[in-house]
């Protein structure tokens, strides 16, 4: 079968590899349909690399050359003898997350703590732009009345609205959200749905700053840090916004939250920065400010996104700024989203245009 496969810095081909095989009992067996570039994939075209093992992964055995692609959704094409859940032709989004299902951790049904954890399409032997991906029996959703394309944005749109949650973000709540970047725009879109009344960004980027601000924003701040945060005080009758959510994980990002957050408000931190910094915590003491973390999703945000794309509460398809097909995924994908003039937010790349018979 042919797949996508990251074999070091700006070296993505397209190989012939084998195929997966038939599904063991609890396994099945997908033909992805649609995937969506994320920020990790650039990183490992572009630098700065890890996501994708050198070495193989102790759960997996993975390591580069390796498939990408952990957004997706696919066509079910064979199922295990212990699947009870889908059956070949059904459509499902698929989660990424590979647990061990042993350690401590799992035990306790905290998943995405797993130390062991693997994602398919960054350490998993599989990936949504290979024809063919072997998954767990519950990395499958269905899709019910969600699209296909939806379906691809499913992953991202759960990290965004586990990061709104994980701040607490409530009816009539002011929002400010750092970095519009694909999360940064999803949490505009989750921030809404949890009810927030105003929400407010920060994005240097003036073509995604204009996305966001027609995804609801009100705002995109301007000026230096404390024309921004000067800015929040004048507009939230110098409180501060309820909750702050850095989707940046640049240099002061953090800081700029907290000195935007009101006293006794929340700063939530999906994003990854590259290393340590500082904070401000003596702000975080005095005002006081809570300061939480925010990986991936539990289960619950994932079936919590389901449902409200499924509502028309959680509009994700508005995120996607292009479409490209499988064969010019470098040029139509990776070389577009690195081009800052470009403004691309999120693209999707068809990987099978039909579904595949058994």
């Amino acid at each position: 079968m042919r797949a996508v496969r990251v074999h070091g810095l700006r070296d993505i081909r397209i190989d012939e590899v084998p195929e997966p095989g038939k599904p063991g009992p609890s396994e099945i067996l997908v033909a992805p349909r649609w995937g969506g570039l994320c920020g990790t994939d650039v990183k490992e075209y572009v630098g700065p690399v890890g996501s994708v093992p050198d070495q193989p992964h102790p759960l997996t055995g993975a390591c580069k050359p390796l498939i990408l692609g952990h957004e997706f959704s696919a066509h079910v094409v064979s199922v295990g003898s212990a699947i009870a859940n889908v059956r070949p032709g059904d459509r499902v989004a698929v989660m990424p997350l590979h647990y061990c299902g042993t350690c401590p951790l799992c035990l306790r049904g905290s998943f995405i703590l797993c130390p062991n954890k693997a994602w398919l399409g960054l350490s998993d032997r599989w990936g949504g732009f290979g024809d063919l991906a072997m998954v767990q029996s519950y990395q499958v959703t269905k899709l019910g009345s969600l699209t296909d394309e939806q379906g691809a944005v499913v992953e991202p749109a759960a990290v965004s609205l586990n990061a709104v949650l994980r701040g607490g973000v409530a009816s009539g709540d002011t929002v400010l959200i750092v970095g519009c970047g694909p999360i940064g725009s999803l949490a505009i879109l989750a921030s809404l749905a949890a009810g927030a009344a105003r929400i407010y960004v920060f994005e240097p980027n003036p073509k995604r700053a204009a996305i966001a601000l027609q995804l609801g924003a009100a705002l995109n701040l301007e000026g230096e840090s404390t024309q921004r945060v000067k800015q929040i005080r004048d507009l939230t009758n110098g409180l501060g916004v309820d909750v702050a959510i850095d989707c940046a994980g640049k240099a002061g990002t953090v800081n700029l939250c907290i000195e935007c957050v009101r006293p006794g408000g929340i700063v939530s931190v999906p994003s990854v920065h590259p290393g340590p910094m500082e904070i401000d915590i003596r702000s975080v003491t005095r005002k006081p400010v809570s300061i939480v973390g925010s990986l991936g999703y539990t289960q619950e945000a994932w079936d919590r996104t389901v449902a409200l794309i499924a509502a028309g509460r959680y509009p994700v398809e508005r995120v996607v700024s292009s479409r490209t097909p499988r064969d010019e995924i470098v040029a139509g994908g990776f070389e577009a989203l690195v081009d800052p003039g470009r403004g691309e937010l999120k693209v999707l790349v068809e990987v099978n245009r039909a579904p595949r018979a058994a």
